[in-house]
Parts: structure tokens; C-alpha cells; sequence
């Protein structure tokens, strides 16, 4: 029923913490049984691999002046596929606002407000319902008001920073669509209303129509939730590949196969500025690229569009998202500032059968930017042309 939660100030638990079963069909029963108790099930181990698409080859796959950011990957190439753990909590809490999830026995599951680093670990900044109370610790603005209850088991669609297009196929989808076809129509979605891109892509997964909207915190007999809701684009494993191919499976795809495909990054809410940019494109547009800007067409164009492209150009960050509809052995060189030496798109390229190229760019000194994270860089146009020759194989 409706009521006060029963917590001031709150901490945070891992998905270590709780008691874990090891068949997933015990797993299912404490999901779907109204008695069953909270457990959680591993599904992947934390996992490092040593083969990195193309070798990360000098001149041949990497290009730039100087030493790229991610020198040391030459030497030992290696990306972390993230382990992968479920759990099911007892009457537990949903804010919308911050997708975060709490118990009143265990506090925030740590996953799920992990990306809590973007806003400077202030959830406050994010989620009016919650105050801060301390490092890593936080309190509800208003521990005394209702809480209401829905008597069903709840499976947030994403972790805190869903309102990314990156994060939002990333970050926690997969595994609700696999909990989905395991458990059927006993888990349901929820979260935040939806941005129109967002509930399109809930949609073709078949998980909007019974979906949960919520506006406020939300009690539920149970959330089922996973390690997946953070840090998954940072560090993507196996199953990400699930949203991708139904995606596709379901959207179809255009006709043809071999498009070149540039992505545009110059709207003026992007952090991290190409110089130049017109020069760069103009390149691109000679070698029979398009330019594109994804953000502009509907989720299902996208699918299509990424799904016929065998070369795609695209700057480091949320626009590579839609390499994962990409038919496998298609071709991707990221452009990559050598002050934001990520490597999810690489580690993405290895996951999806994709052949990852990079040109690391040169940024504007480090404390030149008015605003943390804000820089300009700038790629030189012959350094480009011998990438894109490499790329199309006419080098």
C-alpha cells in the first residue's frame, strides 16, 4: 500500500551483496512467486579480452600526430567486457526522475546511479525528490510524504543517464528484453515518460504497450533490475547484440548495402567541437560519403540507414550508437580527440563483427575550455585523407 519509505539517509549496495542462486530457474521462480525472496543470478564474469579489431596497427589503423592518447593499446590491446548480474528486490523504489533504484534494507543499487559521475556525484542535481547527505550518501526531500505502490514486478528500462541515445541502447535495455522473452508478460518496463525516439525504440522491442510511466518515486512488489543499467557503453558485453538484431530484425532494412556514411556532430549542444568541420566533410563528400544527422530522422530511418552503410565516419560519443544495426564487416573510423580517449566504440566494433579504424585528433590544451568537458579539436585534412584511404582500401 501507499506510505512513507522507512529510510532517512541512504547508502548504497552492489549486486555482490545480495544472496545469489545459481540457475537462472530459481531465479525465475523468486522473480514471478509473490513470496520469493530477493536473490540474484550471474549471468557473465567480469571478463578482459586481448583482440582488438585490426591490431590497432600505426599508419595503418590508427593515424595522428603525436602520441595518441591510447598509445599503451598498442602494445597491450585490451578491452573489458563488464560482468553481467541480475537481481530482484523486495518492495522496492523507483525515482524516475534519476532512474534510480533503492531498497529500504540495502539502500541505491550502486548500478543504477553510478553515472552519477557526470553530475558530480549530486543526485540532487538530477532528482528533486532526494538531497544530498554525504559522499556517495543521500536523503528523500521529503522523507514523510507518500509513497505510492504498484502491485507488480518492475523492470527499470534504463539507468540515470537514459536521457543519452547511447546509454538509452545500452545501458540496461538488453537485459529487460532478455527478461522479457524468459519471464513474458508478468515483468513489465518502467520508468520516466518517454522522449518520442525513446518510446519508438520501446516499441519495436515490444515493450511500450504495457509499459509504466511514472512521475514520481514508485513503491513496487518487486523490481527486477541488472548490472546493466551503468557503464555498459563504456564497457559492452555479448548481450547488448540483443536490442540491436530485434531492432533490426523487426525495422527492416533499405535497399542496397554499400552506403558511405558520415555522422554529423554539429548541433550546438555538443561538448567536444570540430574545428574545421565544413573542410573535413567536404573530404568526406568527395569519397561519395553522405552526411547525416541521425538526431533529425526517426528511430526506424536510422536502423535502416546504418543497416546498408558499409563505411561509417563519426566523432567519438553518443552518434557511433548506431554502429550496432551495421551488417558485420562494414567498416568504421572514429575520429577521436586525444583528450577523450574512451574505447567503447572499439570495444564495440569487437563485439559486432565491425572493422574499427581510428584518427585521434589534437585538442585544445587541457583548462583552455570555459566549462569542464567542453574543448575544441581539429583534425588535419591530409592526415584525413590518408585515413579514408585505408579505410576504403585505396591507400
Amino acid at each position: 500500500m501507499d506510505g512513507p519509505a522507512a529510510f532517512e539517509m541512504i547508502g548504497r549496495f552492489s549486486a555482490e551483496s545480495v544472496p545469489a542462486v545459481s540457475r537462472f530457474a530459481a531465479f525465475r521462480r523468486a522473480v514471478l512467486d509473490p513470496d520469493g525472496a530477493e536473490c540474484a543470478f550471474r549471468h557473465a564474469p567480469d571478463r578482459i579480452v586481448d583482440v582488438v579489431p585490426q591490431g590497432l596497427v600505426v599508419d595503418r589503423t590508427i593515424f595522428g600526430e603525436g602520441q595518441p592518447a591510447i598509445a599503451g593499446l598498442r602494445d597491450e590491446p585490451r578491452h573489458r567486457l563488464a560482468q553481467v548480474v541480475s537481481l530482484v528486490l523486495r518492495d522496492a523504489v523507483l525515482a524516475p526522475d534519476s532512474m534510480a533504484v533503492l531498497s529500504e534494507t540495502r539502500g541505491f543499487f550502486e548500478p543504477s546511479v553510478n553515472n552519477l559521475a557526470v553530475w558530480n556525484n549530486r543526485l540532487s542535481s538530477i532528482d528533486p525528490n532526494f538531497r544530498d547527505a554525504g559522499p556517495g550518501a543521500w536523503m528523500l526531500a521529503e522523507p514523510d510524504a507518500a509513497i505510492p505502490y504498484v502491485d507488480a514486478v518492475a523492470m527499470p528500462v534504463v539507468g540515470v543517464g537514459g536521457s543519452n541515445y547511447g546509454h538509452f541502447l545500452y545501458d540496461g535495455l538488453a537485459a529487460v528484453v532478455l527478461h522479457r522473452r524468459l519471464l513474458g508478460a508478468a515483468v513489465r518496463a518502467a520508468g520516466r515518460v518517454l522522449l518520442p525516439w525513446q518510446a519508438e525504440i520501446l516499441a519495436a522491442l515490444g515493450l511500450l504497450d504495457d509499459y509504466i510511466t511514472l512521475d514520481r518515486p514508485t513503491r513496487f512488489r518487486k523490481i527486477l533490475t541488472s548490472t546493466m543499467l551503468s557503464f555498459t557503453v563504456s564497457y559492452p558485453n555479448r548481450f547488448v547484440r540483443t536490442v540491436f538484431d530485434q531492432m533490426r530484425f523487426q525495422l527492416g532494412g533499405a535497399p542496397g548495402g554499400a552506403r558511405r556514411v558520415m555522422i554529423s556532430r554539429d548541433e550546438a549542444t555538443n561538448r567536444r567541437i570540430m574545428d574545421h568541420r565544413d573542410v573535413i566533410e567536404a573530404i568526406a563528400v568527395a569519397q561519395g560519403f553522405e552526411i547525416v544527422r541521425p538526431a533529425e530522422l526517426s528511430v526506424a530511418a536510422q536502423v535502416r540507414m546504418f543497416a546498408s552503410a558499409r563505411w561509417v565516419i563519426g566523432e567519438s560519443g553518443a552518434g557511433l550508437a548506431n554502429i550496432g544495426f551495421c551488417p558485420p564487416g562494414a567498416s568504421v573510423l572514429e575520429l577521436q580527440p586525444d583528450r577523450f580517449s574512451d574505447g567503447w566504440t572499439r570495444a564495440a566494433c569487437h563485439l559486432l563483427g565491425l572493422r574499427w579504424h581510428g584518427l585521434f585528433a589534437r585538442s585544445e590544451p587541457e583548462g583552455a575550455e570555459s566549462v569542464p568537458g567542453e574543448f575544441h579539436f581539429d583534425i588535419e585534412p591530409d592526415t584525413f585523407r590518408a585515413a579514408l584511404a585505408v579505410l576504403l582500401g585505396t591507400g
